[in-house]
């Protein structure tokens, strides 16, 4: 069985360095090589998926961001639960039309790569990174790139598995989940 911890700060950008903190209590719990390498990609996944929700989605009444932390070695499993409407695929936000069920589509281009998100259901999206060599210039790279979305582009790279996932009672929530082995 999974240990949970629930942490709940402010949702101020000045508690940014509380959330990156309490990785390190978090990543403890695992028996890694290369801590400090998990450690900065857990790092950076809480970092932007806390500025995402102080961004982009509406505040909670308490004023409060959650983040639910899973432990279940060697797997890590994160939420970041929002009131927010969730990933606007191809024109719709969840639940998303039948029609579009198992359908991927392209949500943004970075300098390595796209963003695709694959419609899993009504109410989930997994979000995947296709690396691609661009045979263009950098200047010309540049031009194509999309706009925001960087922060999620990474934490796609860095995690196992990433979703989104809406309830219509709960909210719009993202999950990720990183699987940890000693080498």
């Amino acid at each position: 069985m999974a240990d949970q911890i629930i942490l709940s700060v402010p949702a101020k950008l000045e508690f940014l360095s509380t959330v990156e903190n309490f990785v390190d209590v978090i990543i403890q719990h695992f028996n890694v090589d290369h801590e400090k390498k998990f450690s900065h990609m857990l790092r950076t996944t809480v970092n932007e998926a806390f500025v995402n929700i102080l961004e982009h989605t509406p505040m909670p009444e308490e004023g409060m961001v959650t983040i639910i932390f899973e432990l279940n070695p060697p797997t890590l499993n994160i939420r970041f639960p929002d009131k927010g409407k969730g990933l606007k695929v191809a024109g719709s936000y969840p639940p998303y039309p039948e029609q579009l069920i198992g359908s991927e589509h392209q949500i943004l281009k970075t300098l390595d790569g796209e963003l695709y998100a694959k419609i899993e259901s009504p109410v989930s999206v997994k979000l995947i990174f296709k690396e691609i060599k661009y045979n263009l210039n950098r200047d010309d790279l540049i031009k194509n790139l999309g706009a925001g979305g960087m922060g999620l582009s990474i934490i796609v790279k860095f995690m196992d598995e990433v979703r989104f996932v809406f309830d219509e009672n709960r909210g719009h929530c993202l999950e990720v989940k990183k699987r940890f082995s000693s080498q």
